[in-house]
């Protein structure tokens, strides 16, 4: 049972969405992020494939893309001053 409020996204999606994004904006291919994230390279081939990661290891993931972003400034514009 999946609750979700009408015009919401689920946790799948805003998920799936935020790998998405990562992607898009570090240029890593989806087995080399897999690898690096998990050490497992069919990561993005599973889940694209309709695999549901466990909430640890989404966790695992986004904890990935948080110290990438970190890392790198995130791809976005730095926090602007009134």
């Amino acid at each position: 049972m999946v609750l979700q409020r009408s015009g919401m996204e689920t946790l799948e999606e805003l998920f799936r969405s935020r790998v998405s994004a990562f992607l898009g904006r570090s240029g890593l291919s989806p087995t080399a992020f897999g690898k690096k994230a998990l050490g497992d390279p069919n990561l993005m081939r599973q889940i694209g494939g309709g695999r549901s990661p466990s909430l640890r290891t989404a966790d695992r993931i986004l904890a990935f893309i948080a110290e990438q972003d970190g890392a790198s400034g995130g791809g976005r514009d730095p926090p602007r001053r009134p």
